[in-house]
């Protein structure tokens, strides 16, 4: 079990796509900084939410002006963030 963490842009970085690749069931996705940016575009935002586990740091979404509407993307807080990076094997980021 992996938890994916991706801070970049979608839109200036191929990050996002590159671990869209390589993500197992198991694994987990958290966006964070500019990467939640990718929930503005529509057929990206669907890849995500095909996912099981599609996490976002509500901070960052906050920050930018992004709402995220009730789906299976969830919203997290920094504390949240730790139980996840402890929660998971591994954390690698993108």
């Amino acid at each position: 079990m992996i938890l994916h963490k991706v801070a970049s842009s979608p839109f200036s970085h191929r990050a996002l796509d590159h671990c869209l690749q390589r993500i197992h069931a198991t694994d987990g996705l958290l966006l964070t900084q500019d990467a939640v940016y990718g929930l503005m575009d529509k057929e990206l935002s669907t890849k995500l939410q095909q996912l099981e586990a599609v996490f976002v740091l509500k901070e960052d979404a906050e920050a930018r002006g992004i709402e995220i509407e009730p789906s299976t993307i969830q919203l997290i807080n920094y504390e949240q963030f730790v139980e996840l990076c402890l929660k998971y094997e591994k954390v690698i980021s993108w």
